[in-house]
């Protein structure tokens, strides 16, 4: 039986998140939080920065502690912090440094221990500190807003004092009599006894529009939303107010969350993959910020940026174009209230990032009046003060750094999916290369994931970039006259000719530490020979460390390296999306608008989890003689669906 479904809250959801702080030490803080001065509060408790924090749910318990080296070619890579108490002077793995002067970024550097047995040899590298606590707390949030649980509503049955008080419709229906449906299409039952009333919620398959007016607009409503069709002209051909446009996207969303836990959630959690190609990047928009009503005028402060950069992180299956997921860097839900009872409860302002349970977010603490022993002024705690306080006068919630965007991200991925072998491709992007390298640190360290960068030269023009093209293909051509492979397919020219560039391409530089050469990540990226006609030149790298791949398995490798089904997903989300649309010019002409941005992410992410939807079950593209959607590429479902399959869930 297919139950109603509704949006869950934080609190509706089985999902706890756990400090590495112990709960032991609470009253201690409290005390020395005035005691202790800023920087002594700080230091004495930086030691947990190595422990783990933990996350609870889908029965299962999640330790998160990605503060390692990242380098794969590091001796101490992936590896946790470890104190040698039998080598001279004590000596650990890593040691905490400040990434920046006057900053309280900070970094862990790798320690050389030449007397300890593992493997390898120690690199001069920096990695930056995360929150453990807090890469928590946005997996928390990922998993809130993509869930919908089963409204189960409690029904009285009876008045008080009937003697059929414990009966109830669904165990004993012989002592009712039902007594038709109500104007909300739910089942009317009445006790035969007291004579009481009662409305059934009713089930999927029996009514879709349950609490909906207007619901034969849904389909036209869907097609517009998808067409690039900015929300005001939606209203216009619809004939409907800005609040039902929201409220039917709400409900869109919804459906199309049930659809995925049904269609998808379940047919991937069965599927296992020997290989998977993961092709990954981040789009950038400019928010559209706008004060909430009441907050504006001349008067109000102006010290907020109008067009905050937002970023939202997908990633596909490089071969069947599948999107796995789509995740905006913003926590709707959120408001600066909870984040300074956390402040006070955690005393986050006297705390070191790696620590504090919101550093996800840009305002991660609440600035707190200096203690006596504080090394700020009170002049320099009204500034921040004022500054946190004016972000109230915006929409509710606050934006999230991309890196913990990106390792809930990745961290989802990973626990959804059964993948023998990885293989990851994105550009050349610090934060995202980062994550990955952190959250699937066990299968680089077993040589189970390979990471490839792709790039192509954006300084050609279109035309440029074709011409550079199509001589890349005669002179591939020609080298395989040369070499009497005519009778070869292109495809099969380019790997060989691939296997005769890596005989003399090295990839990795070479490093002499303390005597010892060793390998370490280069910037030697290779042609790809068969580049497209946009890219002109294709530039593939690889990054991961990897002990030895012979060349012909390499060229396999290399050949299939493209960001084609990301670029494809992206490109579609501009031209599909009003709010997720390029800057238009403004009409002086010396200037870009951003007059279709959105005030609120909240609507940038139901709108690109319901075009997720429909781009992996519903759109096909032609392969050969037939067409197929992602899914049906992928291999999880063996139908085409449209819009009435996931708005009718039928």
């Amino acid at each position: 039986m297919k139950t109603q479904k509704q949006l869950i809250h934080f609190n509706h959801l089985s999902i706890t998140s756990y400090s590495p702080l112990p709960d032991t030490i609470i009253d201690e803080r409290n005390k020395e939080y005035d005691a202790l001065s800023d920087i002594k509060f700080k230091k004495k408790y930086r030691k947990f920065l190595f422990y783990p924090a933990y996350i609870n749910f889908n029965n299962n318990k999640f330790e998160i502690q990605y503060n390692f080296c990242n380098s794969t070619f590091c001796k101490w890579y992936a590896m946790p912090q470890k104190k040698y108490v039998d080598i001279k002077n004590k000596p650990s793995r890593y040691k905490l440094v400040s990434a920046r002067s006057n900053s309280d970024d900070t970094g862990i550097a790798c320690n050389d221990i030449p007397a300890a047995t593992a493997f390898g040899v120690v690199l001069n590298n920096n990695t930056s500190t995360i929150s453990n606590w807090s890469v928590a707390e946005e997996i928390k949030r990922l998993v809130t807003i993509n869930s919908v649980i089963d409204v189960n509503p409690e029904y009285k049955f009876h008045k008080e004092g009937c003697i059929y008080s414990d009966k109830t419709t669904f165990l004993n229906s012989e002592f009712f009599i039902k007594k038709g449906t109500s104007s909300t299409r739910s089942t009317r039952y009445q006790c035969k006894e007291c004579k009481k009333l009662t409305n059934i919620l009713p089930t999927q398959d029996k009514s879709f529009n349950y609490h909906q007016k207007r619901n034969d607009i849904l389909i036209q409503f869907s097609k517009l939303i998808m067409s690039r069709t900015p929300v005001k002209r939606i209203c216009e051909i619809l004939d409907i107010g800005s609040s039902t446009y929201y409220s039917k996207l709400e409900w869109l969303y919804k459906k199309c969350l049930e659809f995925n836990e049904r269609y998808e959630s379940k047919a991937l959690k069965n599927k296992c993959f020997d290989e998977l190609w993961l092709n990954t990047d981040s789009l950038v928009y400019n928010l559209n910020n706008i004060k909430v009503k009441g907050k504006g005028g001349k008067k109000a402060s102006k010290s907020e940026d109008k067009k905050l950069q937002t970023y939202l992180i997908s990633s596909s299956d490089l071969k069947s174009g599948y999107i796995f997921r789509t995740d905006i860097s913003y926590d709707y839900d959120i408001n600066l209230d909870d984040i300074e009872k956390d402040t006070k409860a955690n005393h986050c302002d006297h705390t070191y990032p790696f620590l504090l349970k919101n550093d996800r977010l840009k305002y991660s603490y609440c600035p707190q009046p200096p203690t006596n022993y504080d090394s700020q002024s009170e002049t320099q705690y009204r500034i921040e003060l004022n500054k946190f306080n004016n972000r109230k006068n915006y929409v509710q919630g606050c934006h999230v750094k991309n890196q913990y965007t990106g390792m809930a991200h990745y961290f989802l991925i990973k626990n959804a999916l059964n993948v023998n072998k990885w293989y990851f491709v994105s550009d050349d992007d610090a934060t995202i290369q980062s994550c990955i390298f952190k959250v699937f640190s066990e299968k680089f360290s077993t040589e189970n994931a390979i990471y490839f960068t792709c790039q192509y030269e954006k300084n050609l023009s279109i035309e440029v970039a074709g011409t550079e093209a199509f001589k890349q293909r005669i002179n591939l051509t020609n080298w395989a006259k040369s070499r009497g492979l005519k009778e070869k397919s292109l495809w099969e020219i380019a790997k060989k000719k691939l296997i005769d560039d890596l005989y003399n391409h090295k990839f990795y530089s070479i490093k002499t530490v303390n005597g010892v050469s060793c390998p370490v990540r280069g910037d030697n990226p290779i042609k790809h020979p068969l580049p497209t006609k946009d890219e002109g030149v294709r530039l593939v790298n690889l990054i991961s460390y990897l002990s030895y791949i012979s060349d012909e398995d390499l060229a396999k490798l290399i050949i299939q390296v493209n960001n084609r089904s990301i670029n494809n997903f992206f490109q579609t989300i501009r031209r599909r999306i009003s709010i997720l649309e390029r800057p238009l010019v403004t009409a002086r002409g010396d200037g870009r608008s951003y007059i279709y941005a959105n005030y609120n992410p909240k609507y940038a992410q139901q709108i690109t989890t319901i075009l997720r939807t429909f781009y992996n079950f519903c759109w096909t593209t032609k392969i050969g003689d037939k067409k197929f959607t992602p899914a049906q590429r992928l291999g999880i479902t063996d139908k085409v669906f449209d819009y009435k399959d996931i708005i009718y869930f039928r």
